[in-house]
């Protein structure tokens, strides 16, 4: 085996005597994905599963050579199949009864006629994990609809959520709606075959080889819709605000799109820089930033409500004051005055900046057709069982595996461990039953890993305080247990009050944290420690902890400490001014809080492994990830797109290279849109068919297609502008081509399709009422889940942990109380 090209994290070798040492070393992966799918395995294969891709021998030097295949495949051998063929579909069912996971994204008719349909992959391969990527599920009135990567991105809500109102909404570069459906994938595999291995004696699964235990464990089908994994990892909070608007009438239940939001984007010399101005404190230093000008010194200014609809004030006062200072000048006055702004880099002003290349993120790999391009190696870090790049993506003339290589056995002893410390309630139950989370989260990443934790059985035990409460428990305005989206992050867990200013508060906080199986954490860099909560602490007592640690610009590095949010994370890895139209006033991003919501359910996958890891060997770790990293993994092959062709790659709105046409167009009625993809020759043909066009050599083929994009378009928008979207959308489904209307949380929370599905879940929380929220987006058809309970009320079970966790006596928790310990 070739050495490692670059690993992430972790002291020891990649390498151990039988192959890497990643924390899914010994799993055998089975891939039969496109590239909408192609994420998942590779995820899997950075966390040091051996991954044989199924190569098509049909499939195009064109799409083989692209940077996105290279990306998007890498860590995984190749095998060239054709399964339309008897002899080769024999030699692939082969593979998978070797295998532990298959991974596939076919869609029903190609699943029925490769025989790969649920039930028959069950069937003849009972241990089998199997994941099914799906555009809209497996069931439902839509579900034999095909989503392209633009009307997926339409189907979630992230694209009616992004962009100028007086332009069509826009679409991010890449697979996004798509990569959020892999990363679950991916979730689903690791607790599938977790639960596969508890019913297990220690059979083959495990690596431990026959004759080592009854192999009594049985696979699952994994099932991921890209429209609620996608609406869960983009866009959650919209389906809760329309409950909350008794609450605050001003809050937007529609979700139209309005540019940059109340994150505004500001010119400046040398380029753009990113505001939050959520709490007084960040709008005091920037104003104080500013010279303090009298136009913004008022004391209506102190109030969030009027901030956000002026402004253009705002915009107005500081594109004079910061006219003339560059955008490092500002970041570091920033930090000084206590304002919160972040840099909007291009994509090669983030591989070359200091903080990236201090953490490594970006390797020269040597791939074929790559030489030293920045190659984005992964946003996952662990310490014990780091992540690793070993091989580039096989293409149609490399050398290709007959099988899977032999398995890597795991380090440590054979002894099997529980998942948690604390006597799990059944192995027939939740997964996690047993597992104790102590979270120390705040705003989106932590608690969505935490809530995911929940939904499988984790006692998740969130620590915070009135003293220093989460920012997003601020949406509430002084009603803390009110605020939507605290709310809609923090599902599924107990709330501890604890003032970790006090020395008390911490001892207490310490001795939780040394009971428990995981401690989750992503305040500003370095405050754990500081505190003495740090893994380094905390790893004394408990060795086998694992660890999760979060921040906007990683750990480590020139930038390890610094304050960052969602919206500037991606701004700094350049993925921002890529997400605009080439033709806007400024670069104005989206609104959402992109890469939190799905970067916490990728940080989850790691915890998930981790707790694997451990459990077949007692060793904690700490497992990191940077947000920034994690906004740059999912477009990874734009840095080597930009790298290989000399210049950054520029805003394209809808537009696409590679099909048309491609675009988001005008339906019937107010703000209706609908989003078509044509990607090849034979969707045109239908296209052409379903609307009645005469066919025409002249743009028969993408060639022609591409000189003749804005005919084209301006001919469909025709077409589309006097019918409802779902008419449109409805119309060419039927005839094979992809489309979608552009959905927003109203239309989510009526769509017969997610009712079907009974994706949408109903809370009832103590103080608002009747909540709705995005539901679970992996489904498993063994593994029992649980529904995450409404976030809790401030403190409400401090003294049900604490009696609990630690023993306290119910005097012992009223005398911490008067000393305003907890609190």
């Amino acid at each position: 085996m070739a050495a490692p090209v670059a690993a992430t994290g972790g002291d020891d070798e990649t390498l151990g005597p039988l192959g890497p040492l990643g924390p899914l070393a010994h799993l055998r992966v089975v891939d039969l994905t496109d590239l909408r799918g192609a994420l998942c395995a590779r995820i899997l294969g950075d966390l040091g599963a051996d991954v044989l891709k199924i190569v098509d021998p049909a499939i195009g030097a064109a799409e083989i050579e692209s940077v996105a295949y290279r990306y998007r495949n890498a860590n995984k051998r190749g095998r060239r199949l054709d399964l339309t063929v008897d002899s080769e579909r024999t030699a692939f069912h082969e593979l998978l009864a070797e295998a532990d996971v298959l991974i596939e994204n076919l869609g029903p008719t190609a699943r029925a006629m490769l025989g790969l349909a649920p039930d028959a992959v069950a069937e003849r391969h009972p241990r089998l994990v199997h994941v099914a990527l799906t555009d809209l599920g497996l069931d439902g009135p839509d579900a034999a609809w095909h989503l392209e990567p633009l009307p997926a991105l339409a189907a979630s809500g992230a694209l009616w959520a992004t962009g100028f109102p007086d332009r069509p909404p826009c679409s991010i570069p890449g697979y996004l709606a798509h990569d959020c459906a892999s990363v679950h994938g991916a979730l689903g595999a690791v607790a599938a075959i977790a639960d596969r291995d508890r019913h297990t004696g220690a059979g083959p699964g495990l690596g431990l080889g026959p004759g080592l235990g009854p192999d009594l464990g049985l696979g699952q089908l994994v099932e991921v819709s890209a429209q609620e994994a996608a609406l869960a990892g983009t866009i959650p909070w919209s389906i809760l605000v329309p409950d909350y608007l008794h609450i605050n009438p001003m809050l937007p239940a529609e979700g139209r799109r309005n540019a940059d939001g109340f994150y505004i984007v500001l010119p400046v010399a040398d380029g753009w820089v990113r505001v939050i101005n959520g709490s007084n404190r960040q709008w005091d230093g920037f104003v104080e930033l500013l010279g303090k000008p009298a136009a913004l010194t008022g004391p209506e200014w102190q109030q969030p409500g009027y901030r956000g609809p002026n402004s253009d004030v705002v915009r107005i006062v500081a594109h004079e004051a910061l006219a003339e200072r560059t955008r490092a000048e500002l970041f570091d006055q920033a930090r000084q005055t206590g304002a919160t702004i972040g840099v909007l880099h291009s994509l090669s002003e983030f591989v070359a900046h200091e903080q990236t290349r201090s953490r490594g993120f970006f390797a020269a790999t040597g791939f074929p057709g790559l030489g030293d391009a920045p190659f984005a190696t992964s946003a996952i870090r662990l310490s014990a069982t780091p992540t690793s790049l070993r091989h580039p993506a096989p293409g149609l003339a490399d050398e290709h595996a007959a099988s899977f290589g032999p398995r890597s056995a795991p380090r440590g002893g054979l002894e099997r461990l529980a998942m948690g410390h604390n006597e799990p309630g059944s192995d027939n139950g939740l997964l996690l039953d047993g597992v104790t989370v102590v979270e120390f989260g705040v705003a989106a990443v932590v608690p969505e890993l935490c809530w995911m934790l929940s939904e499988l059985g984790a006692d998740v035990v969130k620590i915070e305080s009135a003293v220093h409460p989460d920012v997003l428990r601020q949406t509430g305005g002084a009603r803390f247990n009110c605020g939507f989206a605290f709310n809609a992050e923090c599902r599924g867990r107990r709330s501890v009050a604890l003032d970790l200013s006090t020395p008390e508060g911490r001892a207490l906080a310490f001795s939780l944290c040394a009971k428990a199986d995981v401690v989750a954490e992503n305040h500003r860099g370095g405050v754990l420690e500081k505190l003495g909560l740090g893994y380094e602490a905390l790893r004394t007592v408990n060795p086998s902890i694992v660890y999760a640690s979060s921040q906007g610009y990683g750990r480590g590095g020139p930038f390890g400490e610094m304050p960052a949010y969602g919206p500037l994370n991606s701004g700094f890895a350049g993925v921002h001014l890529l997400w605009n139209h080439p033709d806007a006033p400024y670069p104005c991003g989206t609104s959402m809080n992109h890469p939190d919501h799905i970067a916490g359910k990728l940080l989850a996958v790691a915890v998930l492994a981790a707790l694997e890891h451990r459990r077949r060997t007692g060793e904690g770790q700490l497992v990191e990830m940077a947000q920034t990293e994690a906004a740059a993994y999912l477009v990874g092959e734009l840095y080597l797109e930009g790298a290989l062709g000399g210049t950054d790659p520029q805003p394209v709105g809808n537009r696409s290279a590679v099909a048309v046409p491609h675009g988001v167009f005008p339906a019937a009625g107010d703000d209706a849109w609908v989003a078509i993809a044509v990607p090849d020759d034979g969707a045109w043909t239908r296209l052409c068919g379903a609307l009645g066009w005469a066919a025409d050599a002249a743009v028969a083929t993408l060639a022609g297609r591409l000189a003749a994009v804005d005919a084209i378009e301006s001919r469909l928008s025709a077409w589309t502008a006097v019918r409802a979207a779902r008419e449109c959308a409805e119309l060419l489904q039927a005839h094979g081509v992809s489309a979608m209307p552009v959905l927003g949380p109203l239309e989510h929370r009526a769509d017969p399709h997610l009712q079907a599905r009974g994706y949408l879940v109903e809370t009832e929380h103590a103080e608002v009422g009747l909540e709705h929220h995005v539901g679970q987006p992996t489904r498993w058809s063994r593994l029992a889940t649980r529904t995450a309970s409404s976030a809790p009320c401030l403190g409400a079970h401090t003294a049900e942990v604490l009696r609990e966790h630690l023993g306290l006596t119910d005097d012992e928790i009223v005398a911490l109380t008067e000393r305003a310990v907890l609190r």
